[in-house]
């Protein structure tokens, strides 16, 4: 059993840093008329011209937040599982501190899957490894659809190279923002012979006029072990925004 779970751990840990794709697409409002929809190529490099707009906008924008965040990992078969809470605090350009409030549940999940998750994010806070633009991605467009009474575009994403960081699967652009909205995939690389399957699902909302994680989840099927669930939730106690000092018209909440 002891052999058996530490395989487990050490998967749940690869699986810890596919989280990690991207903690920094935030955006906020710009107002753009897209080309019509009989051409989408056009309307498709217009989109991402303006995503990537909004990703270089968030860099000088976003100054600071403080989150409080659950980070939950279980695995059911063999009844392990762990909670760690922990106030994090952002600073611009690149801090990123975490401080654990309360824990509870499997010491070995804590030490291997949280704090490496932790870790992880602090050290991709400086790299665009793992950021969705198109040195990393190539884009076709799916279609429009509603995001939770907003407007989005859908578009699928298909990694130029096989890594464990990247997604292969589909974004949502909201239609007035240009933000990232949500991302939900495979890993284009596979993670490990133990592993059937992985599910990645990140959710964001607009906070002050940015974008920002609210919850992440991966979902994974491990031969011998079952299932294994690893999420974060996020909730922000302060978002801090200023004013671009590129020169882009921008609209409030």
């Amino acid at each position: 059993m002891c052999r058996g779970m530490g395989v487990l751990v050490k998967t749940c840990a690869t699986l810890s840093a596919i989280l990690i794709v991207s903690i920094g697409l935030y955006s906020s409002g710009f107002q753009l008329h897209p080309d019509s929809m009989s051409d989408v190529r056009p309307l498709l490099d217009n989109i991402i011209a303006h995503m990537l707009a909004y990703h270089q906008w968030q860099n000088d924008a976003l100054r600071e937040y403080q989150a409080h965040r659950r980070f939950y990992a279980a695995n059911p078969r063999f009844n392990k599982d762990s909670t760690l809470e922990v106030q994090t605090i952002f600073r611009w350009p690149y801090s990123l501190q975490s401080t654990v409030l309360r824990q509870d549940g499997s010491d070995f999940i804590r030490e291997h899957v949280f704090e490496k998750i932790i870790e992880a994010e602090s050290n991709m806070l400086n790299s665009d490894q793992a950021d969705i633009v198109p040195k990393n991605y190539d884009f076709s467009f799916v279609g429009k659809e509603d995001c939770e009474g907003r407007p989005c575009w859908r578009l699928a994403i298909k990694p130029k190279r096989k890594d464990k960081f990247l997604i292969d699967g589909n974004i949502w652009i909201d239609s007035a923002d240009y933000a990232i909205t949500r991302v939900h995939g495979i890993p284009s690389k596979h993670v490990s012979i133990w592993i059937s399957r992985v599910e990645i699902d990140r959710q964001l909302s607009r906070f002050e006029g940015v974008w920002l994680p609210v919850r992440i989840e991966s979902s994974s099927s491990i031969h011998l072990f079952g299932d294994v669930l690893l999420r974060i939730e996020y909730a922000y106690d302060s978002v801090t925004v200023v004013a671009p000092s590129a020169s882009l018209t921008t609209r409030g909440n």
